[in-house]
């Protein structure tokens, strides 16, 4: 949880600065190369050693990702100096969040209890986006469990509209009238 906080800390400060200097895109593409320099396994290791020096790992980045804009180039620098180099990917997934929430973006997850047909999932995600006024990504998922019908998550907000809720809570309707 604390790592997670953190990861939204360093997002959100990059997403302000990216978005002071109007180059969001650089800043997605700088970070995702971060992202794959410090978790990939020799750079990884080499920076979580506390036996390397500082100025030794400093050098790994300059090396490895000196090309970057230097702001960016900076927060690198700074997850080294921190001992925060594993936040790495969750900071580039965190600011990818932060750019598509700016750009009217949202990610909608749907479970159904069969296949969506395209026709299927083009209307579900345009009815998302009526409701919620924003663009919806929509990725689909089958359960048979459900029965019928849909559940859809977008962000923290849960939609159950399958029949096996729907039975559930008949059911408890029931059994409580009959007492």
């Amino acid at each position: 949880m604390a790592n997670e906080l953190a990861a939204k800390r360093y997002a959100q400060a990059a997403f302000e600065v990216a978005r002071e200097e109007g180059n969001l895109a650089a800043w997605s593409e700088a970070l995702a190369r971060i992202a794959h320099f410090l978790s990939d396994g020799d750079a990884a290791r080499v920076l979580a050693n506390t036996r390397v020096p500082q100025d030794v790992k400093h050098q790994l980045i300059e090396a490895g990702l000196g090309d970057l804009p230097r702001t960016a180039l900076n927060l690198a620098h700074l997850l080294v100096n921190k001992g925060r180099t594993a936040l790495a990917r969750d900071i580039a997934a965190e600011f990818g969040r932060l750019v598509e929430e700016h750009q009217g973006v949202s990610r909608a997850r749907a479970v159904t209890a069969v296949e969506l047909t395209d026709a299927d999932r083009e209307a579900l995600s345009q009815r998302l986006s009526e409701s919620t006024g924003r663009r919806i990504l929509l990725e689909t998922e089958v359960d048979p469990s459900i029965l019928g019908g849909v559940i859809v998550q977008i962000g923290d907000r849960l939609l159950d509209g399958s029949t096996k809720s729907k039975l559930e809570a008949l059911r408890s309707t029931l059994v409580g009238a009959v007492r």
